[in-house]
């Protein structure tokens, strides 16, 4: 399952060459990530009360700049499950279709009552269908 959301570059956004700063990036990453989360049917606000989703690992390939006002869709899929963790992927595209940048986030998770790192709820797990399922690095 991917989701698609769509972002307007604001002025905030950009730098003095009205290019999309490079940190920002990972912002959008955050606003598909949580409109992934809502069209599966949980909502943040509900996500954030039974569990936290720390990112542990974030990467940005940037292929060509967003500039002020382009409109980007922002694709988002689950691309790997582990027992306790699980990678976020991204493409960030123009109107035109063109890829703009590329990334992932890895996020743990955290159960808030006991403070601790803890596996993959179910309820969260149903919610990745398309996600490599890793248990387990092998080890020689």
């Amino acid at each position: 399952m991917a989701a698609t959301t769509h972002i307007r570059v604001r002025y905030k956004d950009t730098d003095t060459m009205s290019v999309v700063y490079y940190g920002n990036y990972l912002t959008y990453f955050e606003v598909g990530r949580v409109e992934y989360l809502r069209q599966a049917g949980l909502p943040m606000a509900q996500v954030n009360q039974r569990i936290h989703m720390p990112v542990v690992e974030a990467l940005v390939r940037y292929v060509k700049p967003a500039r002020l006002d382009d409109l980007l869709a922002v694709i988002s899929r689950v691309s790997e499950c582990r027992r306790a963790s699980f990678t976020f992927s991204y493409e960030i595209r123009d109107e035109a279709s063109e890829l703009i940048a590329t990334g992932h986030t890895r996020h743990a998770c955290w159960d808030p009552p006991t403070q601790r790192m803890i596996a993959i709820p179910d309820w969260l797990k149903k919610i990745m269908p398309d996600a490599d399922l890793d248990p387990a690095p092998t080890r020689p």
